[in-house]
């Protein structure tokens, strides 16, 4: 059974090259369909705008005021040089950077295209094999038509090739270059002394006394060290209130939901009594009516259906809710109760981008003390914190082996996905797939062309979350390098499996023998591999473009949550107000490794097949426009843009200039003339050397600023909106000096208004029972059975 598997690939493998006419209608059938479901895209949102102009006019304004605008388009303006934001916030740094990626990314094709498609189509075309070369389709004009008796052509490959390597390699500088004037030069209001992250793997306690001589002299001395303490006890006591906060609200907004409902189809229970002294729920319901609970049979054992006492869910839960906000707060009081960690925040008088700076504080590090970037308040993970040097690089090791696994156990779907792309060959083969000779040619290359990417689409919409998970457990202090290293994380299994393992799928059992024998023959097995799926890409960019522009117009997952999953699943307000946050969220880190991993294929096939051009330019153009119309929201609102994503992205360009590189050399190494004899040694010698200057090059550029130190650390300030009347208690706020579990404030009890006044009475009630509940139900109210939401959550912009 493996032999005959082993022939379906292989065969399929060698027939691709020998029936390439039907790679023309294949990419046919892909462009027909991409145009399809852009108009159908389009349809929609024009018929849901038609019939939901609210909830279209609450997406255009959901993005906050950024105070920064895209620059007015005109023709200059693609190849004239980028501004600098005018930006007095940082809300908008991370749209402006955005912005500025695809714009530099639609740069670098135009430009190759203009320079690479008139030159290597004609010499790719004229007197190439053509269809007596076993060429045909889309391949004649690409790296594999070059007739046996030209291959002096080359020469022009090699030239354009070294063309493109310098003008990414370039742009690579400038963008970093400008990136790191911008990160030092912007001063927003509120700005702030930056602050590091000490850590020390002595068994002796860190001291203020020892941290301050050690950088007395640095960056205009220590303002301030603060030595970190375990609060993970308290941070349970936290998460426990959050948990019984969240059921109050459910119990709550059940006997509100029942009272106003019961009172709409029946008459009063109570008509025989003074309805002046009833509480309002009483005059429609029972006291059996009222929302119950289970308790657990022994405080460590979770509650069980049909087990355990009942209780009113109400009454057992503001209890509850009261003693945990008196127990926090008096450990709010007393941190110093806690153990302290081996790891202090030192707070500087001055910023500590210079690279001077950093090369100091290095050189006055003793050897089990480790530094990390500080960052904001809001950016902290506290509970990371804590964690020992060791247990990080257990953590570590442990998730860069799950990812290894996750980005290498994916190769076999995307195997057998690929080489869907060879569907009519593996129909002469396999028996039991005969019956899809009986299938209409257009829909064969339906099948070929369009189901391949849609199938690689589907399966890999899981791996985000996974990789995410795994970021989270690696135990980084702040959000933005979690969310950094998904990027990387994202970036790598996309490259991996949309790119590398497409590419080799069609021939994998040759590919996985030839570098069995040799590992030095890798170049060579992608030279062989690589023209073979250019076609497959034309038509994956194609559909990714479209298909991106039509869910972006009709915002397909905002418009489920609103209006599907936020009426079945959300029951209080507060659940129903947090998925309008969430609400068109497009966190950077799997945002933009789908971008950067198309312009690497992009430049890869530069070259070997020029076509792809002119696909990554309306990809990139498209987008630009798309984008710059509806910027995605990439950062969550609590957090303070640091546009960490943009060196990051810049930087994996790198990947698909080295991977020209060595795959151009291996093409050059292949090249035969007529009389069987190697042809291009001298232009693969040439690339080779080319690969080695890149490398060079590149690490002169991650070393020639010293250690990347980058300044944001930026503290901005937090407006505070009046929510209601009532006059609150003064609610902490987050500091960069203190952990949030000793800043962290009471959560306000959110209830919805309601006609019958159920809600009132409840707030009246538990505020003289319970002194230290905070309630409202501003903002939110029951209307004929529905909840619905017209102002913030109590608390969150205080």
């Amino acid at each position: 059974m493996s032999s005959r598997i082993n022939d379906v690939f292989d065969q399929a493998a060698g027939k691709a090259q020998k029936a390439q006419g039907e790679s023309l209608g294949t990419f046919l059938a892909s462009l027909t369909t991409s145009g399809a479901i852009l108009g159908l895209g389009i349809m929609v949102y024009i018929l849901l705008k038609w019939k939901c102009p609210g909830y279209y006019y609450q997406r255009a304004h959901q993005i906050p005021d950024s105070k920064w605008k895209p620059t007015p388009l005109h023709l200059r303006t693609l190849f004239s040089p980028i501004p600098d934001p005018d930006l007095k916030h940082a809300s908008g740094f991370d749209n402006y950077l955005l912005d500025r990626y695809m714009q530099t990314m639609l740069r670098i094709f135009a430009l190759l295209g203009l320079i690479i498609l008139p030159v290597l189509l004609p010499l790719n075309i004229i007197d190439g094999r053509n269809e007596l070369g076993g060429v045909r389709g889309l391949d004649r004009l690409s790296f594999s038509n070059i007739g046996l008796s030209h291959t002096g052509r080359y020469w022009v490959h090699l030239v354009l090739a070294i063309f493109a390597i310098i003008t990414v390699c370039y742009s690579i500088q400038g963008e970093l270059r400008d990136y790191a004037r911008l990160q030092s030069s912007l001063r927003w209001e509120g700005y702030r002394r930056t602050c590091l992250l000490l850590i020390s793997r002595s068994e002796k306690q860190l001291s203020v006394d020892a941290i301050k001589r050690r950088f007395h002299n640095i960056c205009g001395g220590v303002h301030q060290v603060t030595i970190n303490r375990d609060f993970s006890n308290l941070r349970t006591k936290l998460c426990r209130r959050d948990v019984l906060i969240r059921k109050l609200e459910t119990a709550e907004t059940t006997l509100i939901r029942r009272a106003n409902q019961q009172r709409r189809i029946s008459r009063r229970v109570g008509d025989g009594c003074d309805s002046t002294s009833l509480p309002p729920w009483m005059k429609y319901l029972h006291q059996k009516n009222r929302p119950t609970m289970r308790l657990p049979l022994f405080p460590w054992l979770p509650a069980v259906p049909l087990i355990g006492p009942q209780v009113d869910s109400i009454h057992h839960l503001r209890a509850e809710v009261a003693q945990h906000n008196l127990e926090i707060e008096w450990h709010q009081l007393h941190p110093n109760e806690f153990p302290p960690v081996n790891s202090a925040f030192v707070y500087f008088n001055k910023m500590l981008s210079t690279p001077l700076a950093a090369l100091a504080l290095k050189a006055r590090l003793p050897p089990t003390w480790t530094l990390k970037q500080g960052t904001t308040a809001n950016d902290i993970i506290w509970r990371n914190v804590s964690i020992s040097w060791w247990q990080q690089c257990v953590r570590t090791t442990v998730v860069y082996l799950f990812v290894a696994l996750l980005t290498l156990g994916f190769a076999f779907p995307v195997i057998i996905i690929g080489s869907l792309s060879q569907i009519r060959y593996l129909v002469n083969v396999v028996s039991w797939l005969r019956w899809m000779d009986s299938l209409p040619s257009w829909l064969m290359a339906v099948i070929q062309g369009v189901l391949p990417p849609a199938m690689l689409a589907l399966i890999t919409t899981a791996v985000p979350v996974a990789l995410r998970l795994l970021a989270n457990i690696q135990g980084h202090h702040s959000r933005q390098d979690v969310e950094n290293c998904v990027q990387i994380y994202y970036y790598t299994f996309l490259f991996v499996q949309v790119f590398l393992t497409v590419s080799l799928s069609a021939g994998i059992t040759t590919v996985i023998g030839d570098l069995a024998d040799k590992i030095t023959s890798t170049p060579a097995v992608l030279a062989q591999n690589l023209p073979k799926a250019c076609n497959y890409f034309f038509s994956y960019i194609l559909i990714h473009t479209f298909t991106t522009v039509a869910l972006t117009l009709v915002e397909v997952n905002g418009f489920l949550a609103l209006f599907v999953l936020s009426s079945i699943f959300d029951k209080t307000a507060r659940q129903k107000w947090m998925r309008g946050q969430a609400l068109g969220l497009n966190k950077w880190g799997t945002f933009i490794p789908v971008l950067t991993n198309t312009a690497c294929i992009g430049l890869i096939y530069s070259v070997i097949a020029p076509l792809i051009l002119i696909f990554s330019t309306i990809y990139f153009g498209a987008l630009w426009l798309l984008y710059r119309s509806y910027p995605p929201k990439l950062t969550e609102l609590d957090l303070a843009p640091s546009g960490l994503f943009y060196p990051t992205a810049i930087r994996q360009l790198f990947t698909g200039v080295y991977f020209t590189e060595l795959c151009l050399a291996g093409l050059f190494f292949l090249v035969r003339d007529a009389d069987g004899k190697a042809a291009c040694t001298a232009q693969a010698i040439i690339m080779i050397f080319a690969t080695v200057f890149t490398a060079l090059f590149h690490y002169g550029l991650n070393h020639g600023h010293g250690l990347q130190w980058l300044p944001f650390a930026k503290i901005f300030k937090q407006q505070a909106d009046q929510i209601d009347n009532r006059v609150w208690p003064k609610i902490p706020q987050a500091s960069p000096d203190q952990d949030e579990a000793l800043t962290s404030a009471r959560p306000i009890l959110w209830i919805p208004k309601d006609e019958l006044g159920v809600a009132d009475d409840e707030i009246n009630h538990t505020m003289k029972t319970y002194g230290s509940i905070w309630i409202s139900n501003e903002g939110a109210s029951l209307e004929r059975g529905k909840l619905k939401i017209w102002g913030e959550l109590p608390g969150s912009s205080r």
